[in-house]
């Protein structure tokens, strides 16, 4: 290694020289020469490679190419944990847990915090006995992520650069069996999109799963899946299938479901829309003019894009709800697009601490807090002006498209 690198390149050449000695190790790329493989792991050692760290501590602890020595391999993953090498966190972890355990136990959280598969497992074993919940969380994680030898994803993606959508399809579900998200939402994706044409000849319909009912099951199914996985736009996609009908019998209700819990758990402005239209016309839902301006509202926040779209939609649920008001019709009790806006969580945390910082100890304080009282007070006439200037536009938009529709004599 050459004298007076700069730090950066000094971090890179410590890495470069870690990985030809775990591949001389391994003879990954090459044969087998642990006598090299120890002299590459000494020259990362040196340049403070926790990954040379830990694979020294494995030769030392199984003697290869030196005598075995657990006290030295001991001090090597030690080295390496303190570098956050996850492998050499989980590999101290498991050389001390007998003598240390509450070290070991901390070294394995650690690990499984970036992510380490083996860190779950040990820590799924460590819980099993005594805490079943915990136990049974770290067994997920191994079943969901961990990694087979040799993944059908990049020969999937391969397949669909190249045009070839069958077999692009096929490596996707296999991957999607094997329990990969990315499988999953890729094989959903590819399936709903892509549908006749996946064999490539428009004759052949559905040629994967025969038919188009058992095509859509089973594209539902890897929505569901990916879903359950927290894949992004998934849980928007499963709502779609319900509400459509598509591979399963028309329940709106499980619509409302899925697209609720991917508006508030991913804050997807297409379920948000949705919702608003939902709740606008009572379907899968009770109708409520309010919680569907309200999705509304979220869904233009949440896209830009859309925003005229969502202004299209608001001036629609104007007009309806001016038409329920006027056949008496239950519209709620205070005006629609006249309320305050609604107070969110972190305002309403905000507005208590806030208080607790003004609580009145003495008459001066009291003042105070009745000053800030009515600074409250013209906050919330703010608002409502802001609300009403904001809705003057959909009244209007309104009126001038009821205008229009006005016969001229």
């Amino acid at each position: 290694v050459r004298a007076g690198l700069a730090p950066a390149e000094a971090a890179l050449a410590a890495q470069a020289a870690a990985m030809l000695g775990v591949m001389s190790l391994r003879g990954e790329g090459m044969a087998a020469d642990p006598a090299a493989a120890q002299a590459w792991l000494n020259a990362g050692a040196k340049l403070g490679s926790g990954m040379a760290f830990n694979a020294l501590g494995v030769m030392h602890q199984q003697g290869i190419s030196m005598p075995a020595n657990r006290e030295r391999a001991i001090e090597m993953f030690k080295l390496a944990a303190e570098r956050r090498h996850h492998g050499g966190q989980v590999n101290f972890a498991l050389a001390i847990a007998d003598v240390l355990p509450d070290v070991a136990h901390e070294n394995l959280k650690r690990a499984a915090e970036g992510g380490h598969i083996l860190a779950h497992f040990h820590l799924a074993e460590l819980y099993a006995p005594t805490q079943c919940g915990m136990a049974v969380a770290s067994y997920k994680y191994v079943a969901e992520f961990g990694d087979w030898l040799h993944s059908p994803i990049p020969r999937a993606a391969a397949a669909y650069r190249r045009g070839a959508l069958d077999a692009a399809a096929l490596g996707y579900m296999q991957a999607a069996e094997m329990g990969y998200g990315v499988g999953q939402l890729n094989a959903a994706l590819l399936l709903e999109t892509a549908g006749a044409r996946l064999s490539g000849n428009s004759s052949a319909e559905y040629r994967l799963f025969g038919t188009r009912a058992a095509h859509e099951r089973q594209t539902l199914a890897y929505w569901t899946r990916a879903a359950n996985q927290n894949m992004p736009d998934a849980r928007a996609k499963q709502g779609d299938h319900y509400y459509y009908g598509r591979g399963v019998a028309r329940d709106a209700e499980r619509a409302a479901a899925a697209y609720t819990v991917a508006a508030e758990a991913d804050a997807n402005a297409l379920a948000m829309w949705n919702l608003g239209y939902m709740y606008e016309n009572g379907d899968g839902v009770r109708r409520d003019f309010y919680l569907a301006k309200r999705w509304y509202d979220k869904s233009i926040e949440a896209n830009e894009a859309g925003r005229l779209a969502g202004h299209l939609a608001l001036a629609r649920l104007c007009a309806k709800y001016m038409w329920a008001w006027l056949i008496g019709d239950d519209v709620g009790e205070s005006p629609l697009f006249f309320a305050p806006r609604p107070v969110t969580r972190e305002e309403e945390e905000a507005a208590a601490a806030r208080n607790d910082a003004q609580a009145p100890d003495d008459w001066e304080h009291a003042a105070a807090a009745d000053t800030g009282e009515d600074s409250q007070d013209d906050e919330t006439a703010e608002e409502v002006d802001e609300s009403l200037s904001g809705n003057i536009f959909f009244i209007m938009l309104f009126l001038a498209a009821a205008w229009m529709f006005l016969p001229f004599r």
